[in-house]
């Protein structure tokens, strides 16, 4: 059920609303006087149970006439949050205030419906003017608790494709590659107990050497990950707002071929428009991807998290996907021939459970499609430029050529190298099967460190946020 009826007596006192996924939005009020943007939100199939929860990522923003913006930074405190149906919920406001995780307080599994209220960062108000509409976004994101887990598997087929592996003296795998803390600092090489993989003669999979710093995200601490990829609907919110000229850049619609191959984003009457809203966003570059990330305050994934966020704590297995087992036989989450990533036999999420994970192809922590539908791009290990990496998180505001401006993050076109793919994608509905096409094992890294491609019917983007 979606409660449009919610959504439509709220429409009528204040007419803007976005939706992401499960996640329904509607904004209720804004007073520039008290600061306060009051909204109703409701998702779907939501939870808490003892191994983690689902939460939103909440952020604001302020459109002028002209399409410019103003990140709508939040204040410390007070923020309300006040469930009509579901459980008790409470607002995190990140500590740069750039936005704020709404997540349950009690067990729960089902329907949330709740209205919150958010404070405007008292300085920020004084930048407000009357021509300024005001936009709340919502994002689902899965909640990866802190811990220990193992990267990397050690059956032949997991190291011809460049599996990672803790080494034994000569370079040869002696195990799983274990992260223990997110402070350790992680030697690449061929002396025991470094961590190593083998490129065989592919250039995509990294330069076998360096050290990972202290500071790179490895996946041990806490961190939220969006629960689906980037959906074209939301890649057409964040289109619609930015500037009309930074749009049009940013834009995959005028790409040849983009209709025919899955894209459904179009400009129309001065306004982006996706046809299916929840459909995965393909033709998105890294830049891309990253422009949309720094503007939701979110930042991109490492291959350590993908890792984590794929299994969790457990041992892997050969040929391991991310739904706990070596095979897709149950698998019922696929491509239809119009285009749609659907559940077969009639399967709704609120089904989904650690036994029918295998069928809805979700990740030991619930997150979906990590293995199949798109490829997933994140931050490799395996070139000087991703090692760099610091995972700084965006703050909402874009450069004026319409860039992501954390300099930590790798820069796919005018900086070749710092990322790569994983889990496999969908490229056509008669595609030959490969060993990791479309989908692929969680250790399987043919290109984990090729920053390659253009826009393509099968790259997107999924990101992340570290818990302060």
């Amino acid at each position: 059920m979606k409660f449009f009826y919610r959504l439509l007596l709220a429409a009528l006192v204040f007419p803007a609303f976005c939706f992401s996924n499960n996640i329904q939005l509607t904004i209720v009020s804004f007073s520039k006087e008290s600061g306060i943007v009051q909204f109703d939100l409701t998702w779907e199939n939501a939870w808490m149970n003892k191994k983690n929860h689902d939460a939103a990522w909440v952020f604001v923003k302020f459109i002028d006439k002209d399409g410019s913006y103003i990140h709508g930074n939040l204040a410390a405190s007070p923020h309300e949050a006040s469930n009509n149906f579901g459980p008790t919920m409470e607002v995190q406001v990140s500590k740069d205030r750039i936005g704020a995780f709404i997540v349950p307080l009690e067990y729960h599994r089902g329907a949330v419906i709740a209205n919150f209220k958010l404070k405007i960062d008292t300085e920020l108000l004084k930048r407000i003017g009357d021509e300024h509409e005001v936009r709340v976004y919502a994002i689902e994101m899965v909640y990866i608790p802190e811990g220990a887990f193992y990267v990397g598997s050690t059956e032949q087929e997991a190291i011809d494709y460049a599996s990672f592996y803790q080494s034994d003296a000569s370079g040869e795998p002696a195990g799983p590659y274990r992260i223990a803390s997110e402070d350790q600092t992680i030697k690449v090489g061929k002396k025991t107990g470094d961590l190593y993989y083998k490129t065989g003669d592919s250039p995509y999979r990294g330069d076998q050497s360096g050290v990972i710093p202290a500071e790179f995200p490895k996946g041990h601490q806490a961190f939220y990950i969006m629960k689906y990829e980037t959906t074209q609907g939301l890649y057409a919110d964040f289109l619609n707002a930015i500037h009309p000229e930074l749009a049009a850049a940013l834009s995959p619609h005028t790409i040849e071929g983009y209709y025919d191959k899955k894209g459904c984003i179009r400009f129309e009457n001065g306004t982006y428009r996706a046809d299916t809203y929840d459909r995965p966003a393909n033709f998105i570059t890294w830049d891309d991807g990253m422009a949309f990330a720094d503007w939701a305050g979110l930042r991109p994934m490492t291959e350590f998290e993908f890792t984590k966020a794929a299994r969790g704590p457990e041992l892997p297995i050969a040929h391991g996907f991310p739904w706990g087992t070596d095979s897709t036989d149950k698998l019922k989450r696929v491509v239809t021939l119009d285009d749609e990533l659907v559940l077969l036999n009639g399967l709704s999420e609120k089904q989904l459970a650690d036994a029918t994970r295998p069928a809805f192809g979700a990740s030991y922590y619930w997150v979906m499609d990590l293995a199949g539908s798109l490829w997933e791009k994140c931050v490799t290990i395996g070139h000087h430029i991703g090692r760099a990496y610091k995972g700084t998180h965006g703050d909402g505001i874009l450069s004026s050529q319409g860039t992501a401006t954390n300099p930590d993050w790798p820069k796919g076109i005018s900086e070749e190298g710092g990322y790569g793919y994983r889990g496999g994608g969908y490229y056509d509905h008669d595609m030959k099967v490969s060993d990791y096409n479309p989908h692929s094992p969680i250790s399987y890294r043919p290109y984990g460190s090729w920053a390659g491609g253009d826009r393509s019917i099968a790259y997107s983007q999924r990101l992340v946020r570290t818990v302060d």
